[in-house]
């Protein structure tokens, strides 16, 4: 099933959008009442998607842009690991925990490169001339 929730070739991207590498486990996200399914989040180069099963059949996939996350924090719990918090706003909107497949420094180091991009947070060279 996770190749299936990895899987963004029904999705439209940007034109020059790349997805990121995806990291799949269990989502904690507010739908029609639920608010815990198995999912992936994948970073692109320009947005976050959230892809959620909803059931054997069914995935459904939304996205944020990256101005639209206000932070990502990462909380370290003894029988979790690592969750992953994505704050739209004042509140976390979506967390991803119990992690099953995927790279997590690989993929928050894309995020971070591409939503500091997104948001023009790079620094600029500093140039010697005085």
């Amino acid at each position: 099933m996770h190749k299936h929730l990895k899987d963004m070739g029904n999705i439209e991207l940007f034109e020059e959008e790349v997805a990121g590498p995806a990291l799949v486990g269990t989502v904690e996200y507010e739908q029609d009442g639920r608010h815990e399914f198995y999912g992936a989040v994948i970073p692109t180069t320009h947005r976050l998607f959230i892809r959620i099963s909803i059931n054997e059949n069914e995935i459904e996939s939304s996205g944020v842009l990256y101005q639209d996350i206000t932070g990502v924090s990462e909380e370290k719990l003894l029988m979790l690991g690592t969750v992953i918090h994505f704050w739209i706003g004042e509140r976390i909107g979506v967390s991803l925990k119990s992690v099953s497949d995927g790279d997590i420094d690989r993929t928050l180091e894309f995020l971070y490169k591409y939503r500091t991009r997104e948001l023009h947070l790079e620094t600029e060279p500093h140039s010697n001339a005085g």
